[in-house]
This record gives C-alpha cells, structure tokens and sequence, in this order.
C-alpha cells in the first residue's frame, strides 16, 4: 500500500470543498492551498489530473504525488 504527504491529501480535501461551493478556477484553488502547505510544483498536469478526479469523486484520494515532489524528512516528537 502506497502512502503519500497528508498535506498533499488536505490541498485536494479542500479544494473538493471548494468546489462543492462553486469555486470555478480550482487548479488555481489547489495551487493557493499547495502554498498555504509549503508546498511548491510547476507539475501541470499533476494538478489537472486532481482536478479532474475531484470532479469523478469529491472524496478521491490521492493515488500518486507531483513528480517535482520532495517528501520533508520525518521528525519525530520530544
């Protein structure tokens, strides 16, 4: 089983939200919520192809991560 960056989850969760609400440009959408999460990629067809499965199932789950993705090193509590 594949595990992938909740933040990468959390973008799309919202971004499905959004569109729920009527929110149009949604790649822009999921770009500002990679932002908020620190996270940065210039992989378009990455973010159309969540765009486009958030519009086949608003409850999808990511099956894969940009290819510009670098994964922050796990740090664990004190």
């Amino acid at each position: 089983m594949a595990t992938y960056d909740a933040n990468l989850q959390a973008a799309v969760d919202a971004t499905s939200v959004a569109k729920s609400a009527g929110e149009t440009d949604l790649v822009a959408y999921l770009r500002d919520q990679l932002s908020e999460r620190d996270i940065e990629t210039g992989d378009q067809a990455w973010l159309d192809l969540m765009v486009q499965r958030i519009g086949e199932d608003p409850n999808y789950m990511i099956e894969s991560e940009p290819s510009d993705y670098e994964r922050p090193e796990p740090t664990l509590p004190r």
